[in-house]
């Protein structure tokens, strides 16, 4: 058929969407070519170099960055430093590009081992922007051998290794627009105007659809590259200060523009992490410009401010004086910590239930000491049914947790223990943590209304947890039929990490020794009051204590077990229903018009569209609602 009849032939509406079909698979096929685009191993090149240097000065540009975008600032270290040896770190930024950044860190903090072995340099300063800035952290946090998430060593995952030589000679760490805490497109947290927001928001999501844009995805806030980091950072920091395997501590400056859109000063300054950090304010300046030192307004004071940051100790004293200093609520006591966090459909009220009984235990077994135990009631909001069928919207709540799990350890820093207690959805945010994240470390964990997947990994997660203290439910219905059935035969491409943990019991032959099978009630049965001190003696003192007689049976009721294994059923009931009511919602509308507008419908076919419209709109209000 000719190309220009069909077209003619084909709606208004069928050329919209060939269209729309067209310019996606342009922008996929795009998308897929720039991912590919630049270096496939960071580039290191001595931009400066005098033959009896004894400092060497990296430099490492930001996301879309160039060794030529950082032009200006190499002049200004040259001037401040002419005796220092200069190395440009380059690596493919495009805008998909699907860089790793674990690698990338890496072979950073590779580079500049090899580097030091041929001149054995005094003092190292390490120079980042933008994402830069973290890949310069990251790198530090590998030379010092915390490297829980870095590439396999030798085909192994090892969790740690000995300092690298060059790390114990790092004097400065300068953060120029620092994403310190990740980058953000949520209202308020950030100066990004509504257009970046959209470009950011379209390019995320021609990322995942074609499956590139890795680096700068990484660099999200509460992803693992950047909460790993912050974790990292607050052990290596704390053995810097300890002075353990010789390490010390380097001086970090962030300089961050009073303009900055794509990082707000709170992200920037990471109140948690950053205590020790000096943060200095440059005015006039955006997240690229302040890259720009020879620019005629603002450029004489970028320039001083960056130049003070790698000059004498005298320069630095007076980058602090003007630095404002970050509120602080550490609390050297706390050695204990109980993280107890709720699912969906609940705000978590029962949650302070648990804070009297776990301080009354925990003050009856160390009597004579001063340590003390908080319990962290965590919230991350009202969690509705429609949201925790969608993955995207359960990782959110991952992230979030991750950031809480860091302010706990930058609040109390001399934590030794880290409990756990969650329901419903809570343990699935600490099993997909556990699972995503390789610095998280929990020592006792106790499940009610599980939702993960009974063949959950525990064996893999070796040292990253003490033990756990499932409560599989005898009525939980809740389980039974719906996260269940993402278990079964095909189910399981849906939501791979969902499943019926909490009705059923998990696999793992270790974790089934702490396990009770049943307690009686529904989804929040193993939170009753009579359980409460079974659930407190295992977290306080690891013992594994029965619930009461009363709350203590031995098996499901048998129409749940035999429902359950056919929950499948009860979903396509309840989809057929759902689809009766969208097909029948024309016809019920067009009564209702007839009856109270006692006159025929003028426009059926807008009828039909408008009412079934409304239908699926009201159904995703519900679901986001109850």
């Amino acid at each position: 058929m000719n190309v220009r009849l069909f077209l003619q032939r084909l709606p208004w509406v069928g050329r919209g969407l060939l269209l729309v079909g067209l310019l996606l698979v342009i922008v996929v096929v795009y998308a897929r070519f720039d991912s590919q685009r630049g270096f496939s191993t960071p580039q290191a090149t001595l931009c400066a170099e005098h033959p009896e240097a004894n400092t060497l000065v990296v430099v490492i540009h930001g996301y879309k960055g160039t060794r030529t975008r950082m032009e200006s600032v190499l002049r200004a270290i040259k001037e401040s430093q002419p005796h220092a040896d200069v190395l440009c770190i380059e690596f493919a930024s495009s805008t998909f590009s699907n860089q790793n950044p674990f690698a990338l860190a890496e072979n950073i903090q590779e580079v500049i081992q090899q580097r030091y072995r041929l001149k054995h340099y005094e003092h190292i300063d390490l120079v980042g922007h933008s994402i830069g800035a973290l890949l310069a952290r990251k790198a530090y946090v590998y030379g010092a051998g915390s490297i829980e998430d870095a590439p396999y060593v030798n085909g192994m995952l090892v969790g740690s290794r000995p300092p690298k030589e060059w790390v114990r000679h790092v004097d400065r760490i300068v953060l120029l627009a620092g994403m310190n805490r990740g980058w953000t497109r949520e209202a308020g947290s950030s100066r990004m105007g509504i257009g970046t927001s959209v470009l950011y928001t379209v390019g995320l999501a021609i990322g995942k659809l074609s499956n590139t844009g890795q680096l700068i995805r990484q660099f999200e806030r509460g992803e693992p590259f950047v909460s790993n980091l912050r974790l990292q950072w607050l052990d290596v920091a704390a053995k810097a200060k300890r002075g353990e395997n010789g390490l010390r501590p380097p001086t970090v400056i962030q300089l961050l523009g009073d303009r900055d859109d794509l990082v707000s000063a709170e992200d920037s300054r990471d109140v948690a992490v950053s205590k020790d950090f000096i943060w200095v304010n440059v005015n006039n300046t955006g997240h690229a410009s302040i890259l720009d030192l020879d620019d005629p307004a603002s450029g004489a004071e970028r320039r001083q401010k960056f130049q003070m940051a790698l000059g004498s100790p005298d320069d630095l004293k007076e980058l602090v004086l003007s630095n404002v200093q970050l509120p602080s609520n550490v609390d050297t006591a706390v050695t204990t910590v109980v993280v107890v966090l709720h699912g969906i459909r609940d705000m978590g009220e029962w949650t302070s239930a648990f804070d009297i009984p776990l301080q009354e235990a925990f003050a009856h077994v160390r009597k004579d000491s001063t340590e003390k135990l908080y319990v962290a009631p965590a919230g991350y909001g009202y969690f509705p049914m429609g949201a925790f069928l969608l993955f995207a919207d359960r990782q959110k709540n991952v992230r979030w947790f991750m950031d809480e799990v860091t302010e706990i350890k930058a609040r109390f820093p001399k934590l030794q223990h880290l409990h756990f207690i969650g329901h419903s959805n809570g343990t699935y945010v600490l099993a997909s943590a556990l699972a995503k994240y390789r610095t998280l470390k929990v020592e006792r964990i106790v499940f009610a209304g599980s939702v993960i997947r009974r063949d959950y990994p525990w064996a893999g997660l070796v040292g990253r947890y003490q033990k756990v203290r499932n409560y599989v439910g005898s009525d939980d219905w809740v389980v039974a039929l719906f996260p269940h059935l993402f278990e079964l035969p095909g189910f399981s491409l849906f939501n791979p990490d969902l499943g019926g943990a909490g009705f059923n019991g998990f696999e793992d032959s270790d974790v089934k020794l702490s396990e009770t099978q049943f307690v009686k009630g529904g989804h929040s049965g193993a939170l009753a009051p009579a359980n409460v001190a079974s659930i407190v003696d295992f977290i306080i003192n690891g013992k594994k204590t029965e619930p009461p007689a009363s709350i203590h049976v031995k098996a499901h009721p048998g129409w749940l077990a035999m429902l359950s294994n056919m929950c499948w059923l009860v979903w396509l009931a309840l989809l057929l229903l759902l689809s009766y009511v969208f097909w029948k919602a024309p016809t019920w509308t067009e009564a209702l018009l007839r009856r109270y507008r006692q006159a025929p419908a003028q426009h059926p076919k807008a009828i039909t569209w408008l009412s079934r419209m409304g239908y699926v709109c009201l159904l995703w209000l519900l679901l986001n609602t109850i």
